[in-house]
């Protein structure tokens, strides 16, 4: 196994994603020249997700409701093709915790590690973060949620228009994750 492996990345100053079997653990320190964490509006065909707050508090979108979630919240659940996002709170620390239903859809590690393996990651070029997407069951939410139109747009970018141009997922399994 590679001594580069970790368990925690960091997203942004002061925010972290740690992975544990099955589930990712967001940790906001809060400080006041920390970035908040960030996840833009997106929805997936083939798992709901299940969003529950430890510490703190976060912003939900889910459809067209936003939620100010705290442990007192429990978990929100997000059915597959339900459009959400998630963001933090200036200065305000928090710890989030995301799962998948089926609890053992095991692509969504990879997707995180392939997105964190572009350069520049989500602030990166569009069409290899849509590559990232097309492999990794996500996809954007556009205003007027035509899912074909985000579907199609993740195809056509990620799945043709990326290979075309060279770009190419990083890791293809997790155990090429581990081996990296």
């Amino acid at each position: 196994m590679s001594t580069n492996y970790s368990d925690t990345v960091n997203l942004a100053r002061g925010v972290t994603l740690t992975f544990k079997p099955q589930e990712r653990i967001a940790r906001v320190i809060g400080a006041q020249d920390d970035d908040i964490f960030l996840v833009p509006l997106h929805w997936h065909e083939n798992h709901d997700e299940l969003i529950t707050v430890l510490e703190g508090k976060i912003k939900v979108t889910l459809g067209q409701e936003v939620k100010i979630c705290t442990p007192e919240s429990g978990t929100v659940f997000i059915p597959r093709g339900t459009p959400h996002a998630l963001e933090s709170f200036k200065g305000i620390p928090a710890v989030v915790i995301e799962s998948t239903n089926p609890s053992d859809f095991d692509t969504k590690e990879l997707f995180f590690r392939n997105l964190f393996a572009l350069p520049g990651g989500m602030d990166g070029s569009l069409i290899p973060i849509m590559q990232v997407f097309y492999h990794g069951d996500g996809y954007p939410a556009f205003p007027l949620h035509w899912k074909w139109l985000e579907k199609s747009f993740v195809t056509v970018l990620g799945g043709f228009i990326a290979p075309l141009l060279g770009y190419r997922i990083k890791y293809n399994s997790m155990k090429d994750v581990k081996q990296a």
